[in-house]
């Protein structure tokens, strides 16, 4: 599918190698997913993003559009039998729902989607839980999420004075009250510099 981006741009995918992010989501329902593929090469972004292009389970494109950043979170609405999505574009989430044919080509002129409420409560639902409270500290929000991630889902990772050599990841999906608490070994300086 790269080749269909590069191509009629007149780009040889063999003269480099072009950077590119991709997620897949079923977003029309039909049980295949469509993939989103956003382009990370210079030739593809300016100040406002990059251009990611959606296409079809069978390779087909969808729509390509311009000023697209990081974070694309799936949403759990629909428009016209379509999952809606949001991109960060021009300093905010913005919804991108499908109008029949295709999604919107520039982001940047869509409604803003402000989730900053809902982040503030995943937040606090983290600093009430006991294994926080005991020991936690430096509680983060992990804002390197894959693409057609859950909008409604959230990640911070937290330390603990009691289990320095451990980091604590907590995940609360905010519409299905589900949480997950997984632990992750902490690799310091001098460990990976000794790995390689």
């Amino acid at each position: 599918m790269v080749e269909d981006i590069l191509i009629p741009e007149k780009l040889d995918p063999r003269d480099k190698d072009y950077k590119f992010l991709t997620g897949a989501a079923d977003l029309n329902g039909n049980g295949s997913e469509e993939l989103l593929v956003l382009m990370q090469d210079p030739y593809f972004c300016g100040s406002g993003g990059c251009t990611a292009y959606l296409f079809q389970d069978s390779g087909e494109l969808i729509n390509r559009m311009t000023v697209t950043s990081t974070p694309v979170l799936l949403a759990n609405r629909e428009t016209n039998g379509w999952k809606n999505f949001y991109v960060w574009s021009d300093g905010s989430l913005r919804t991108m729902a499908f109008d029949g044919a295709s999604y919107p080509s520039n982001p940047s002129v869509e409604p803003a989607y402000d989730r900053t409420r809902e982040l503030e409560a995943a937040r606090l639902q983290i600093e009430v839980q006991e294994i926080f409270v005991q020991d936690g500290f430096d509680l983060t929000l992990v804002e390197q999420v894959p693409i057609f991630y859950p909008a409604h889902t959230y990640q911070f990772q937290f330390k603990h004075h009691g289990d320095p050599q451990n980091l604590y990841q907590f995940t609360v999906d905010m519409v299905t009250g589900d949480t997950q608490l997984v632990t992750q070994a902490v690799v310091n300086d001098e460990e990976e510099s000794n790995a390689q």
